[in-house]
Parts: C-alpha cells; sequence; structure tokens
C-alpha cells in the first residue's frame, strides 16, 4: 500500500480525535499550501474568538468577530512560526529528525481540535455575551447560568486535548514518543514562566528600597 492509498480516506478535521498522528502525518506529507492557509484561517479564528473570552466588549458582537477573523490568522502565523523554530531546535537535543516545514505543518494540524470551538463560541458569543465578555459598567462578571457552564465544560474539555494532540504532533514531525513531544513543549514554557517571575521579583526587589528611603 502507497503513501496515497494508506491516506486517501484520512480526514484530518475527524481523524485528530481517534488517530492524531495519522492526521499530523497525512498534513505533513499529503496536504497541499492550501489546505495550510485554511488550516491558518481557520485556526486563526478560532484563536481570535478565544481572545475575546474575559475581555471587554469595545464593539458590538459582530465588530469584534471581524477583528478575530482579520487579525486571528496574522497570530497564528507569528507564534507559529516562532514555535516551530523553538520546538524544532529543542527537538534535536532529544535526537528529533523533523524540519522545519514539517514543524510548522504539524503546529497547525493540532491547533484542529480548536477549529471545531468555532460554532460554539459564536454561539455563545451571540446567545449570552453577558457572560462571554467582561462587562464595562462594574468590571464584573454576570453569574454564569447552566448554558454558559456548558460551554466553559466544553471549551475546557477541548483545550486540554488540543494540549494532548500538540505533543503528539511535535512528536510525530520529529518521529519520536509523545513523552519527548511533552517535554519539548514544556521546557520553554518553564523558561519563559520562569523568566517571567524573575523579572517580576527583580522590580519588586528594586522598588523595595525606593519606597523604603521615601518613607
Amino acid at each position: 500500500m502507497n503513501d496515497v492509498e494508506k491516506y486517501e480516506k484520512l480526514n484530518p478535521f475527524t481523524a485528530i480525535w481517534t488517530r492524531p498522528r495519522a492526521a499530523v502525518r497525512h498534513v505533513i506529507e499529503e496536504k497541499s499550501s492550501g489546505f495550510i492557509f485554511l488550516l491558518i484561517v481557520l485556526a486563526g479564528f478560532a484563536a481570535g474568538l478565544l481572545s475575546s473570552l474575559d475581555s471587554e466588549q469595545f464593539l458590538p458582537v459582530g465588530g469584534m468577530i471581524l477583528i478575530a477573523l482579520f487579525f486571528g490568522p496574522i497570530g497564528v502565523v507569528v507564534s507559529t512560526v516562532i514555535g516551530a523554530g523553538i520546538y524544532l531546535l529543542i527537538g534535536k537535543l532529544f535526537k528529533g529528525k523533523g524540519t522545519y516545514t514539517e514543524m510548522f505543518r504539524a503546529i497547525l494540524t493540532g491547533l484542529i481540535p480548536q477549529i471545531w470551538l468555532i460554532p460554539i463560541i459564536l454561539l455563545w458569543m451571540l446567545l449570552l455575551p453577558e457572560t462571554y465578555f467582561l462587562q464595562a459598567d462594574d468590571m464584573l462578571f454576570a453569574e454564569p447560568d447552566f448554558l454558559s457552564l456548558v460551554f466553559l465544560i466544553i471549551l475546557g474539555v477541548i483545550s486540554a486535548w488540543t494540549f494532548f494532540v500538540q505533543c503528539k504532533a511535535v512528536a510525530e514531525a520529529h518521529r519520536f514518543s509523545a513523552w519527548k513531544g511533552f517535554f519539548v513543549i514544556m521546557i520553554p514554557t518553564v523558561l519563559v514562566i520562569g523568566v517571567i517571575i524573575g523579572l517580576i521579583a527583580l522590580f519588586f526587589t528594586m522598588l523595595l528600597p525606593a519606597v523604603g528611603g521615601a518613607n
């Protein structure tokens, strides 16, 4: 069986839930640049919508949706370009064999579960904007109702699955185990958090003597 026959019936949008590594390999080896562009638009739209969750609604819902559709794909391209380079370099420490193009495609494929959130987020924004957005008048959230809680649970589950799939995607691009993929993702995450904590600690260390001297 050649590669075309092997993947001809595989749909990455559905296979990502049951055969994530096969879906990633299919996109890496078989899918056209047009499909990658489609992933960028859809994944970016989803990311743009998610970024507006718990934020202040400064435009009508339609305007917020248009902003997500325009700026979301740009953000996904930038983050994927950077992430692919970082995961490629760290993966080499674990004897990974991936290329930059393979990693770029793998990361985008790993965002497919997030794409499935688009209709859910749109419904939430349109039906219950008072629980989706931070209320500007008192900067508080409205008490969530049952439907909002359902949306939150779905969002949490799919977000967790997206992280799991990303570990698999990085691993598949590098052709090593999912555990190594997990560490490839976590190492830069921990380093960034450590740098942020260090900068905050340094800021307060410099601030305290100044405050003490003023007193």
